[in-house]
């Protein structure tokens, strides 16, 4: 490889004279190895202090390569703040609580103003005040803008398994079991250990298994019947008791298969009869999503999934879109109920509304995630009722028809709930 076949340098050096970039570059690469060699002398002579067996000489050692660390750290504090100022004050990342606290930290400690500390960390100077006012000096705490990082002080559970083992082989007392682990390693105090030789056996840990094989792949619902989902959901009565809704749901058409409300939470075998009785109606669909409640993975429950040849998958609580559209749903029927509002007096009575607000559902509720399709529609397969829309009629002010061709109608006209639009003939 030729010089002629080098990059264009980022930088450009400044000659008296007009160059060749191959003089450019030459030149760029020289200044570059000469702060190596810079570095090499620098980190020569600190070695040569260090090793002269002086306390004086390694002391001013140790104050010169702080100094240039400092140096350096400046410098690089500057380029960084360069980059960041290309960034307007609005897009740029905002500090977390912990950060903001640590800033308020160095600025105390230092003695900075607030502008100081603002320009350094690229924030106004409004900022940093409105940062300090949220910290109130007399107390112990701070408050939600801006947080310390409080150290964890539970001893961890193979210390706590230690202790009791030692509590368990007759090492002695607290005293002594505390004096041993200290000469072992471990500073615990003597009434920790009386602590934790009261609590109940805690096994040493066992580092996890690694998970070989397990199927991690997200399910995605692709037609109707690919995938169901399951579960259960609370509702307070107005009497302050407690009723509890099961439901099969079709996760592609977002339509409830099955619904029965039960005076107090199903367990495995009441899920199991409800999947049944869907499985009966509908088919079965190749994937079951539930939550790992003890309705779902209690025995009854799982044979029947198996006899009902379903793949039964679970949702772990660290994954909140695995059973997210079942929790739209509910959010929805409980709206459209009024359950928010109005608790419910009877289990009859919870029915009756249930049947209303499914319908309205059902059949008039156009869902977004459809595309403007009714979850009936989306579940027949049939044309949607948006695909038949024409634009509407356009005149000037006072001209043009004077009646809508629809009208507003309620599917429970006594209350006036569920409107929908309906032909005006």
């Amino acid at each position: 490889m030729s010089l002629h076949d080098l990059a264009v340098p980022p930088v450009h050096a400044r000659f008296r004279r007009d160059v060749d970039k191959t003089a450019e570059t030459l030149a760029l690469r020289a200044t570059l190895n000469a702060a190596h060699l810079f570095g090499i002398a620098a980190g020569t002579f600190l070695r040569a202090l260090r090793g002269a067996r002086d306390p004086i000489a390694e002391a001013a050692a140790k104050v010169r390569e702080a100094e240039l660390k400092e140096t350096l750290a400046w410098e690089a504090a500057e380029i960084l703040g360069a980059r960041l100022d290309k960034i307007l004050d609005r897009h740029r990342p905002h500090y977390s609580p912990a950060q903001r606290f640590r800033i308020l930290e160095i600025k105390n400690f230092l003695g900075w103003s607030a502008d100081l500390a603002a320009r350094l960390f690229r924030v106004c100077g409004n900022t940093v005040a409105n940062w300090e006012s949220c910290a109130d000096p007399e107390a112990n705490s701070v408050g939600s803008l801006v947080k310390p990082t409080p150290p964890v002080r539970r001893l961890a559970d193979v210390v706590r398994a230690t202790v009791q083992t030692m509590v368990r082989l007759g090492f002695g007392g607290e005293d002594m079991i505390a004096q041993v682990l200290a000469r072992a390693g471990w500073t615990v105090s003597a009434r920790s250990v009386r602590r934790i030789a009261r609590e109940r056996h805690r096994p040493a840990p066992t580092p996890p298994a690694p998970q070989i094989g397990k199927r991690t792949t997200p399910v995605v619902a692709r037609f109707v019947h690919h995938v169901w989902m399951m579960d259960v959901t609370l509702i307070k009565t107005f009497l302050g008791g407690e009723l509890h809704l099961a439901g099969v749901f079709d996760a592609f058409s977002r339509v409830p298969l099955a619904l029965q409300v039960f005076a107090r939470k199903p367990g495995a075998a009441a899920t199991a009869r409800l999947l049944k009785a869907a499985g009966m109606t509908f088919g079965h669909p190749r994937y079951l999503i539930t939550d790992q409640g003890g309705e779902f993975r209690g025995r009854i429950f799982k044979k029947m999934a198996a006899r009902l040849a379903i793949a039964h998958r679970f949702g772990t609580a660290d994954n909140l879109f695995a059973t997210a559209r079942l929790e739209r749903f509910w959010r929805s029927l409980k709206e459209l109920t009024g359950l928010r509002r109005r608790h419910p007096l009877t289990m009859e009575d919870l029915e009756r509304r249930l049947e209303t607000a499914l319908a309205h559902y059902l059949f008039f509720r156009p869902h977004q995630g459809l595309l403007s399709a009714t979850p009936a529609e989306a579940f027949l397969g049939i044309e949607t009722a948006r695909q038949g829309a024409s634009d509407p009629p356009r005149a000037l002010t006072g001209q043009g028809p004077t009646e809508a061709p629809f009208v507003v109608a309620y599917l429970d006209e006594a209350s006036g709930a569920f409107p929908f639009l309906k032909p005006a003939a």
